[in-house]
């Protein structure tokens, strides 16, 4: 709604929404981990729905996922759901996204990659990638023990 209106209106950078492909939480998920995968309640009731939904109703020109590490890209339907977004989408000439479709496809598609946290290449790279850097060499949150 109104966020992506004003930025696209208002301004001249691109919009772009970061999505969490799961939710470590929701039953779903845990019935899908626990078939080890081979079923897709909650991608095809929760998530692709979700994204379809995010991409129509906001048309966002960055597509950030996240969440990737634990289950496969065929879990996440990831090829059909970037197929769609690359070919049929009304985002479909002008979007990017990372690299982060599925615990084997880290690193090696997308707009951008993004490899692991802290990642330095230590030469010149031909792709863009993202460096993900923590403060917190332990932890992705927040820990009021944290040595800075």
């Amino acid at each position: 709604g109104e966020l992506a209106s004003a930025v696209k209106n208002n301004t001249s950078l691109k919009f772009g929404l970061y999505h969490s492909l799961y939710e470590w939480f929701n039953r779903m998920y845990l019935e899908d981990k626990a078939n080890n995968f081979s079923t897709q309640q909650f991608v095809m009731s929760k998530t692709l729905p979700e994204l379809y939904e995010i991409v129509n109703k906001y048309e966002p020109e960055v597509v950030w996922s996240d969440g990737d590490w634990e289950a496969p890209s065929f879990y996440w339907n990831a090829t059909e759901f970037l197929t769609w977004l690359y070919n049929d989408s009304p985002v479909k000439d002008t979007v990017v996204t990372n690299d982060r479709w599925g615990s084997d496809a880290t690193c090696h598609h997308g707009g951008f990659l993004t490899c692991m946290d802290r990642y330095q290449p230590g030469s010149k790279q031909n792709r863009k990638f993202e460096n993900a850097m923590t403060i917190d060499k332990v932890s992705w949150g927040f820990r009021r023990n944290a040595p800075l």
